[in-house]
């Protein structure tokens, strides 16, 4: 039977599949452009839900940190004491603070917004047209924000064992004995910290590269400081093999050298990034190319264009797992459906570690290569800063890429507020301030933030004196 007569046919400026955070943020930033919106709901949580997946970690490491300082309040004149974590308290906790946000996206209010919201079993029927249960939907413009899953290695055995990964390990209600952590990103340091803060033995074992694309100086300083509170970290080694036990697990892993060690592990998390969630149901007959070096991902040029130019794919879909980064390339979609300026640079976007202390950067980094003519790197410690040294702040710095004519190129920071700190970076990147403007801002001190205003200041006392300076002092001389 031919669509049109199964049902009437949408024709939408935009229609958005996946009504996670980042789809329905999209929607709604749409919807404010005065774009015809359709958002479609496939009638599941959108994997790896980044505000959820957020608010989640967020509120477990907040509750991980409580016990930390109760453990550590010595050090600022109080009595140690060892916490006791309720577990079940703890995750309902991090639930509760995550569910509260559903009710600002509600589809009552998305409804109300102007927005007309789809649930249903979801497929293209052919390269324009998307069936939505029993409506079909003619967009001008299609956006895939299905989201990513956590991606899970070949490891012989590991089929035959129960295993976390970042989306399943907060729904714990127990405590863990020995968390074997496989995986080396933002996600597997945060967890790995937060569990041992919280009374778990706890190993990381890379499986590749720790923090990849990372400054690796605060690379270095970061792992000191999990390992100073008991997190061993097994550098350059890579789990090879799973095996079942009795009680517990057993974990082969390969060092660099090529020798072999046995972990035994009460439980293991998975958190070795993720992979697009491409559903071939949905996407079999819109015929979208996959990577040749990557076929787990869609091919895509500029802005998470695919190989059909009616589809696009942001966040997860497009292969980015960092929220922010990912409503970037909304923004872009959205401007490129409303004909406006494209968005800011990639480069310029903020990449955070939330640990404690927290590692967060922006631009261009310090790498083992020699920095291009005309470059330099300014560096400022914690230990100098007096808000630092008030609550006994043991680990931390700031560094600051400075090119030619004083443009900032990049900069990154370990310590407190380096969120903070990075994100008024981000602002003077963005109104192209240049070093030496770091040195006029006012900022509260005592304050990390204060650290900028101190960067600049280094850079305006290595420049030597311009031609009007030095003749200013040579007539003030003159001057009786």
């Amino acid at each position: 039977m031919p669509l049109a007569v199964m049902a009437d046919i949408l024709k939408p400026d935009l229609c958005i599949i996946g009504a996670g955070a980042l789809g329905t943020g999209l929607a709604i930033k749409a919807r404010q452009r005065g774009l015809d919106v359709v958002l479609v709901d496939r009638g599941t949580d959108e994997a790896g839900d980044p505000r959820q997946g957020s608010l989640l970690r967020a509120a477990f490491a907040a509750s991980a940190e409580r016990a930390h300082f109760i453990r550590t309040a010595g050090a600022l004149g109080l009595d140690n004491a060892e916490p006791k974590p309720n577990f079940r308290a703890i995750s309902e906790h991090a639930s509760a603070v995550a569910e509260s946000a559903g009710p600002r996206d509600s589809t009552e209010r998305l409804t109300a917004l102007g927005i007309a919201v789809h649930v249903g079993n979801t497929a293209f029927v052919d390269r324009q047209t998307l069936k939505v249960g029993d409506s079909v939907v003619k967009a001008r413009r299609f956006v895939l924000a299905t989201g990513a899953r956590p991606a899970v290695p070949e490891l012989p055995g590991l089929e035959s064992v129960p295993y976390f990964t970042p989306d399943t390990i907060l729904d714990n209600m127990r405590k863990l004995s020995h968390l074997v952590v496989i995986g080396g990103d933002a996600t597997a340091l945060e967890l790995a910290q937060a569990y041992r803060r919280l009374g778990s033995a706890v190993t990381v074992v890379p499986h590749g590269a720790l923090l990849a694309g990372f400054d690796v100086e605060i690379v270095a300083i970061l792992l000191r400081a999990l390992a100073d509170e008991g997190v061993e970290i097994i550098e350059e080694a890579a789990a090879v093999s799973i095996q079942p036990r009795n009680q517990g697990t057993g974990v082969t892993i390969r060092r660099a050298d090529g020798s072999e060690q046995a972990l035994d592990a009460s439980h293991i998390l998975l958190a070795l990034n993720r992979v697009p969630d491409l559903d071939p149901a949905l996407l079999e007959k819109a015929k979208l190319r996959r990577d040749k070096l990557r076929p787990d991902q869609l091919l895509l040029g500029a802005n998470g264009q695919t190989s059909n130019s009616k589809i696009s794919a942001i966040g997860g879909a497009a292969g980015e797992y960092r929220p922010q980064a990912a409503a970037r390339q909304a923004d872009a979609v959205l401007d490129q459906v409303t004909g406006s300026r494209a968005g800011a640079d990639p480069a310029r976007i903020p990449r955070l570690v939330t640990t404690s202390p927290a590692l967060a950067q922006i631009g261009e980094v310090e790498t083992l290569k020699a920095l291009r003519p005309g470059f330099l790197v300014l560096r400022a410690a914690f230990v100098e800063n007096d808000a630092a040294r008030a609550t006994g702040t043991a680990y931390g710095t700031a560094k600051l890429i400075v090119g030619r004519n004083g443009a900032i190129r990049g900069g990154t920071v370990i310590g407190p507020a380096a969120a903070e700190i990075v994100a008024m970076l981000a602002i003077a990147m963005d109104r192209r301030m240049s070093a030496a403007d770091l040195a006029h801002l006012s900022l509260p001190d005592p304050s990390p933030t204060s650290m900028l205003a101190d960067l600049g200041a280094q850079y305006v006392a290595q420049q030597p004196p311009t031609p009007w300076a030095r003749r200013r002092a040579a007539l003030r001389k003159l001057l009786p």
